[in-house]
């Protein structure tokens, strides 16, 4: 709000607990060094890997198209205060566990 980047610690406070120090880091930015939060890519393939299947288990055929749409869903699930203006809705169709997967 006052133009001072927020603290690592004042970061993690809008993301879900779950994903704090797995899936999200705080990292210094390349270009300005300041602490940003990353939501590292290796998470990324799995999460997208876990949408398509869900979709053939299903019987849904997995459209390409809809990539960039699922990765804003995905961040949007890490980052909950982040909020995107879908126009349309995609059922992810992710079933979720009760317990921690690694």
């Amino acid at each position: 709000q006052n133009g001072v980047p927020l603290l690592p610690e004042e970061i993690f406070e809008d993301i879900l607990t779950d994903y704090a120090a797995k899936t999200v880091t705080v990292d210094p930015h390349p270009c300005t060094g300041i602490p940003t939060a990353s939501i590292h890519p290796c998470r990324h393939a799995s999460v997208m890997k876990k949408v398509v299947d869900s979709w053939v288990e299903s019987g849904v055929r997995p459209r390409h198209d809809l990539a960039l749409l699922i990765l804003l869903k995905f961040v949007s699930s890490v980052i909950p205060t982040i909020e995107y203006d879908f126009t349309m809705d995609v059922d992810m169709l992710i079933h979720r566990s009760t317990k921690n997967e690694k």
